[in-house]
């Protein structure tokens, strides 16, 4: 324990951590709404057709989509953190 800290105050690491995290949060969450809209737009009536129509395709598709989402979220995600210069911690 550091001399200079009162007994209930976390560690300093601790509290940046937690506000990396919140941004970070914060910054899902706005991303995930936005590609939940775009989806709900421009991709719900061709993956309902295609789940009527052909469900093997809709299922390869669907899970496509997951990971292409996971992705460029990650991705979209880690540079908005490194341009407001938080620490990234992995």
């Amino acid at each position: 324990m550091h001399p200079d800290k009162p007994p209930g105050e976390p560690p300093r690491n601790t509290a940046l951590m937690i506000r990396n995290l919140a941004i970070e949060l914060l910054l899902y969450g706005i991303l995930v709404t936005v590609y939940t809209l775009f989806v709900l737009r421009w991709l719900a009536e061709p993956l309902f057709d295609l789940f009527h129509g052909n469900l093997i395709i809709y299922g390869i598709l669907g899970l496509a989509l997951i990971v292409v989402q996971a992705v460029i979220l990650e991705r979209v995600t880690s540079f908005l953190l490194t341009r407001l210069g938080l620490q990234l911690f992995e």
